[in-house]
């Protein structure tokens, strides 16, 4: 018996036979008696205490916030010495953000949190459980990185479900926290379409071409779809070294003059050029179809001048109000790349069945890697499980570490149900 076989046979054991039905969960009842908008369903499956392995999101508008650092509201850090003092900093930070929008840390949907040490990661797993309810189970990602706040050990950025505001983009800033006032502290996608722009890299010394460079391509790319900045969501920054931030911050400032500018999240990655740049937008009502039935729930998209490949799109159209994220996915055992790339990704294959989606309904990837060998087995295993007319928007970063001892992988997915709605 071939270890796939072996692999395989273990995992539709353990995913049917070992744990408890799926498990869902619900929004908070709304202050005047109204049903909350949309639904949230975790999907614990073998997942630890306080998180999931999945969550399915639906017709809820969806808050994503900038990455939350443990600072007070005056701007200074806080427990300097202390992991717990700044995870509950960081915790109660997020969720003044969150609440300014009207969401909570009860309403979560992805965690994705960034350490320094691999122990921070189950530490702000337990102490986010103490704050909610053994029904609230976000999925988590994690990676391990150096943070651009001099002395941080930990923080965080999330989605979650948020309340209306309407069928534009809205972007929150929060008094609660310490900030900058041109700067999104959060934004909230209405429910429907969202577009996924996978990361583009730019080559050359740090220096303020590279960024612009990156964020030019990336509004060209917008304009291709008939989208604006008002329609960005989000922005995730790989960059080396992560201690340019307030650098790369000021360019992308730029591109946003009438407006604040979307949330911003920083990894410091090790590849061999400086810095890459990902996007979510807004997809407005026509062009998403995200209430029409019969609408196909996900297409891809290459601009003109870009040469299609087989592993990655550079941009997701999710056309559906649907979507489902999948926690950080590492092999069981620590070993070479090339077992684990094959176990996560069989692993993934059976999170998608059990939630209603398949490979080819994957939207939005980010793979993190630790070392060449890694990285060589994703970009070689990617090709065997995707459909090479339908890969997902993608973002491969090499990084410290992925939060797991012996592992020198993880991937954090976002797919669609492949039946539509």
């Amino acid at each position: 018996m071939t270890w796939r076989t072996l692999s395989t046979a273990f995992l539709t054991a353990m995913f049917l036979g070992q744990f408890p039905p799926l498990a869902t969960g619900s929004s908070p009842e709304s202050t005047d008696d109204q049903p909350p908008a949309g639904s949230i369903e975790y999907v614990p499956l073998d997942a630890p205490p306080g998180m999931a392995q999945a969550v399915i999101v639906q017709g809820a508008p969806l808050v994503h916030t900038r990455q939350i650092l443990p600072l007070d509201d005056q701007g200074q850090l806080v427990g300097a010495d202390s992991l717990d003092q700044q995870i509950q900093q960081v915790l109660t930070n997020l969720d003044h953000v969150l609440q300014d929008c009207g969401s909570g840390l009860d309403r979560l949907v992805r965690l994705n949190i960034y350490a320094l040490a691999p122990g921070t990661i189950d530490r702000v797993r337990e102490l986010l459980s103490e704050r909610l309810s053994d029904s609230v189970r976000p999925a988590m990602t994690f990676v391990l990185t150096p943070l651009p706040l001099r002395g941080a050990m930990v923080a965080v950025d999330a989605v979650a479900m948020g309340e209306d505001r309407g069928d534009r983009v809205v972007h929150q800033r929060s008094e609660a926290v310490a900030g900058n006032d041109q700067d999104a502290d959060a934004a909230i996608l209405p429910p429907g379409g969202v577009a996924y722009l996978s990361g583009l890299p730019e080559a050359g010394g740090l220096t303020e071409s590279a960024v612009v460079r990156c964020m030019n391509r990336l509004i060209a790319t917008l304009e291709h779809l008939q989208l604006a900045p008002e329609h960005v969501v989000h922005i995730k920054v790989f960059l080396r070294p992560v201690t340019a931030a307030d650098q790369v911050l000021h360019r992308i400032r730029e591109y946003f003059p009438d407006q604040k500018t979307p949330p911003v999240v920083f990894v410091e990655w090790l590849a061999s050029v400086p810095i890459e740049i990902e996007m979510i937008a807004r997809l407005p009502d026509q062009e998403s179809s995200g209430n029409d039935p019969t609408a196909e729930p996900l297409e891809f998209y290459n601009p003109p001048d870009v040469w299609p490949s087989a592993i990655f799109s550079r941009v997701a159209l999710v056309r559906t109000d649907r979507q489902i994220y999948i926690s950080s996915q590492y092999a069981r055992q620590p070993s070479r790349g090339q077992p684990q790339a094959v176990f996560v990704f069989e692993q993934l294959e059976e999170i998608l069945r059990q939630t209603g989606s398949d490979m080819r309904h994957m939207a939005k990837g980010t793979y993190y890697v630790a070392d060449h060998d890694a990285s060589r087995w994703i970009d070689r295993t990617r090709p065997t499980v995707f459909d090479p007319d339908r890969p997902p928007a993608a973002s491969k970063a090499m990084v410290h570490a992925v939060g797991r001892d012996g592992r020198t992988m993880t991937v954090d997915m976002i797919a669609v149900e492949s039946t539509g709605r």
